[in-house]
């Protein structure tokens, strides 16, 4: 599989320190603390300390940000992680964020994940991705399903929210499955 970083409208590349206002922003809205294990704001020092700390060896680290860019123009729109890397088990979470809210609904989210998961499956050799969705998490959920993701279970009261606790949905998605999936798109 050939390792691409780019789709029709986006590009997916490292995080800089030039993105430091950007990843402010994202980190610090209190309304996507709900799906993060946040409940404070960070500090630009803190924030600049993070990007410093970065190492960029997904199997040093076990994780990475890449940010999501506008292929004109280059304006950032979102974040896609792979975290709690595995190399045993070769596995890992998932996720994507696409901020702010204007640029939802535009068909990113879906763009940007493809590209993450071609690069993990392809790059990493990846055996399979994970994710935890909230219940309530309707564009989520629909995006999961869209990518051939299989739910595969129900954390029940896991997730503290607005002092309520939340159920959250796991999605997993082998390799196999995401080239299966592929091939059948194909023309």
């Amino acid at each position: 599989m050939e390792i691409k970083l780019h789709s029709r409208d986006l590009v997916l590349r490292a995080l800089e320190p030039d993105d430091l206002p950007y990843f402010m922003r994202v980190e610090n809205d209190p309304q996507l603390w709900s799906v993060c294990d946040t409940r404070i704001p960070f500090s630009r020092f803190t924030l600049e300390r993070v990007l410093e700390a970065r190492i960029p060896d997904f199997f040093a680290d076990r994780q990475l940000r890449l940010v999501v860019c506008l292929r004109e123009g280059g304006e950032s729109v979102g974040f896609v992680d792979l975290f709690d890397f595995s190399p045993l088990h070769r596995r890992a979470g998932i996720g994507v964020v696409i901020y702010p809210a204007d640029h939802r609904g535009k068909g990113y989210a879906d763009q940007a994940m493809e590209l993450a998961l071609e690069y993990a499956f392809s790059a990493f050799n990846l055996h399979q991705v994970w994710a935890e969705v909230p219940c309530s998490n309707e564009p989520s959920k629909a995006l999961f399903d869209r990518l051939g993701f299989t739910l595969s279970g129900i954390f029940h009261q896991w997730l503290l929210c607005a002092g309520q606790y939340t159920d959250v949905n796991v999605y997993q998605l082998t390799a196999e499955d995401f080239l299966s999936r592929r091939e059948q798109d194909q023309p």
